[in-house]
């Protein structure tokens, strides 16, 4: 509250005159204390966690050229969002996703490519008839995107499976972006 003054008139004081103008705003005062917390909120909507990964290896050595290679060999594909016969992994929502491939290499040259909706994204040589080809990366995917692994030709297929070694390919939903993903030449 504001501080009051009653001053009492002097001895031999005359009567009050007029009031005066009303004065300006003064300077803030002092912070007061913390008020008590108010009433709980109900809780917001909730949105379920959308999860999606694969992990697959190949069964069968040297696959088909010039389509999506058939990694067969489920490790994991619990949402079922990779197609083991097609070969191709289908993007459930929007999103950044992370995908990676591991390929023995034997007998042959090894040229690959990772697929999005059938543009090539990077391309893997192994020059060697021995050895071993991978690559990571990251792509922005709209829900119904296609992504999948696929051989330049017989000549150049040295992709090698069997019970010693293996071929793999995996991915993973990184973020999902509840809106429309830019496209690149936006």
């Amino acid at each position: 509250g504001a501080l009051v003054l009653h001053l009492l008139p002097l001895p031999g004081a005359g009567a009050d005159g007029p009031s005066g103008s009303r004065g300006g705003t003064g300077e803030p005062g002092a912070k007061g204390e913390l008020g008590e917390m108010g009433v709980r909120g109900v809780p917001g909507p909730c949105m379920p966690a959308i999860q999606s990964s694969f992990a697959m290896g190949l069964a069968a050595s040297f696959p088909p050229p010039d389509a999506p290679v058939a990694f067969t060999r489920v490790l994991d594909n619990r949402q079922g969002h990779y197609d083991p016969l097609g070969g191709i992994y289908t993007a459930p929502v929007n999103g950044t996703y992370v995908f990676s491939y591991a390929l023995t290499v034997y007998s042959r040259i090894l040229k690959v490519g990772l697929f999005h909706n059938y543009v090539p994204q990077v391309k893997t040589t192994h020059p060697a008839l021995l050895g071993t080809a991978s690559h990571q990366l990251v792509l922005n995917l709209v829900q119904g995107d296609g992504v999948w692994l696929q051989v330049r030709d017989q000549m150049t297929n040295g992709m090698y499976a069997s019970s010693e070694t293996s071929s793999t390919f995996s991915g993973y939903l990184r973020l999902w972006v509840n809106r429309a993903i830019p496209s690149r030449t936006s």
